[in-house]
This record gives structure tokens, sequence and C-alpha cells, in this order.
């Protein structure tokens, strides 16, 4: 019977293929069921470590109220309302927990929705809102101070409305296309990045064509230490930033072949991370303008825990998009 079977294996399509072993190797080996109440545990300690409170009014006034396959729920005795470990989280109501331990790992690797599907047997645009549930919840983290000398600089990416069939103001692009005008234009989204030499970075969208400097102080105003020294080329706006917000202000003349400014002050930083955003962006083929932010994000974290071993980056992930109350449903993202 097996050769059969096996003979048959061999005339499917290497995707197919794909599928059915997947399919084989879940009903064999299912994940650990150990592991996955571990992680249920590791994220009541990350979501509750100042204490138990309503993830609906944030009442401490809160009592256990049975379980639920397994899972312990709470009841608040002010609203009334019941909750659990996960409410309110990417994985709120998931039937799948140990496919979403396997999607974490994908997420920390860049995997591409294609290669997603075929690894976990989902269909694509279940691993697309998977994936903007994540970085919606973890774009609510927000970002830390920048301290001490802070690069600033910004990249451009071509406006893109992809799947869109209704476009207004412009003709669509056949398969993303390139600018009508060769020069910064409004068809271009400018991307802001500063960095400072601790590693921490700051990553936005700040608008169309060239950057202003109500744009900068935007995306970069609160989150820039009152003593910091902010160094950046010789674009006006910059320097306007930093006369209304009291910077001390450092201007690398690159046009004049001026990179490195007192054997310290430069933006090499922040142009190697344009360099390798660019890279990572160009294997999902052209990102849309309305999810870019949440695709910055995701490089942003996986620049910053390249260092760390590659559980206890799947750990942090799982645990930072768990973190606070913020779930996204499918018509939210839709709407978005």
């Amino acid at each position: 019977m097996w050769e059969s079977l096996f003979q048959g294996f061999s005339e499917l399509s290497k995707s197919e293929q794909f599928k059915l072993y997947n399919a084989i190797k879940f009903l064999l080996f299912p994940a650990d069921q150990g592991d996955i109440a571990k992680i249920f545990k590791d994220i009541r300690e990350s979501r509750f470590h100042e204490g138990l409170a309503c993830l609906h009014c944030g009442s401490v006034s809160v009592k256990r109220n049975g379980k639920y396959r397994g899972r312990q729920r709470y009841l608040c005795k002010d609203c009334g309302k019941t909750f659990n470990d996960m409410t309110n989280t990417p994985l709120s109501g998931t039937h799948y927990p140990s496919k979403w331990m396997k999607y974490f790992k994908m997420m920390v690797e860049g995997y591409t929705l294609p290669k997603i599907t075929v690894e976990l047997n989902i269909h694509i645009s279940t691993a697309f809102y998977w994936r903007h549930k994540i970085l919606n919840a973890l774009r609510s983290l927000g970002n830390s101070t920048l301290k001490g000398i802070v690069e600033s600089d910004e990249t451009y990416f071509l406006e893109s409305h992809k799947g869109k069939k209704d476009i207004s103001h412009r003709k669509a692009r056949k398969r993303g296309g390139v600018a009508t005008k060769r020069v910064i234009s409004n068809e271009q989204i400018c991307v802001l990045v500063a960095q400072d030499r601790n590693g921490q970075v700051i990553t936005e969208m700040a608008g169309t064509g060239r950057i202003k400097s109500t744009e900068i102080n935007r995306v970069l105003g609160q989150f820039i230490d009152n003593n910091a020294l902010l160094c950046s080329d010789n674009a006006t706006n910059y320097k306007k930033f930093a006369a209304e917000k009291g910077l001390k202000h450092e201007i690398v003349n690159i046009r004049k072949g001026l990179y490195v400014k007192k054997s310290i002050y430069h933006i090499q930083h922040v142009n190697a991370y344009h360099t390798q955003l660019k890279k990572f962006m160009q294997r999902f083929q052209g990102v849309v303008t309305k999810y870019l932010d949440n695709y910055l994000f995701w490089y942003k974290y996986i620049n910053q825990s390249k260092s760390i071993a590659k559980s206890e980056r799947v750990k942090q992930l799982l645990l930072g998009s768990c973190r606070n109350s913020k779930h996204s449903t499918v018509e939210m993202l839709r709407s978005a």
C-alpha cells in the first residue's frame, strides 16, 4: 500500500509535496503541549507583571472564572466582562497555537508570504493578516529615546497602492513601475531614519516628496533627548528643526565630499541602515504604502536583535507582540 502512495507522491508538484509533508508531520508529531502551556505562562507573566488587571477597563477587581479549553479565564467585578491571557493579542481566538509558534520563527527570519503558506499549509491571506496583527501589536510598544550623537537622514520608496482598483490621483502602474519624474516628487514616500550611537533607531513615514521640518518634528521630536546632538546633511529643514528644539547641530556637507567632520560627526550608520532596509524590502516586490510603517518596524526589530540567539529572538517577538492590549481584526486591517 505505502509503495503505491509513495509513487503518487513523486508525481505531485514541489509545492503539493511540501503541503502533504507538513500535513503528515503535524498529524504524527504535534507540538509538545507542555511547551505550549509554558508559552501561555510566559505571556501571562509578561502582560501582568505589575499585577492582574482587567484588559477591558483596567480595574484590579478581578477574580478567576473557571477554565475554557485548558486556559484560565477571569471575570472583572466592575465591568462584568471576562477575558483570558490571550485577550486583545494577535493570538486571541487562535485554533493553531503550534502553527503560530512556527510563524513567529519565520517572522524573525523575514520569510515571504508564499514560503510561509507552503511551510504552514495556510492560505496566503491568513499569513498576511497574521503578519500585520503581530506588527500592529509591536508598534504599540513605541520607540526609545535617542541620546548622545543622533544621526538622521531620509530615504524614499515609490508610492504603492498594490491591489487597489480605484486609484483616483494617477494612472495605475504595471507591476510597480517607476516614477514619472526622475527627481524627488510627491510620487515618492519619504521615510525618516534616525539612529544614535547606542543602536537605538526610529524609522517612520514622514510624508511625500522632500521632507519638511514639521514632518521631522512629528516623527522625531518627542523621541530625541534635549541634550542630544543632531548630525545631518545640509538640508535646511534639519537646521530649522534643530533650532526650534534647541538642539546642538552638526552638518556634514556630503555634496562637497565631506563625509566625516571632526573625526566623529557623520551619518554613515544611517546610510548603511538605508542600504540594508532597501535590500530587506526587495523580497516583498513592493510594499503597499498604507502598510509601510509596519514593515519599517519589522526590519527595525530584525536589525536590532540580530546579535541575540534565534530562540531568544522568537521569544522576544512573541512576548513583545502580546504585551499590550492591541487586537487587530481583519476588518480593521482592510479598512486601514
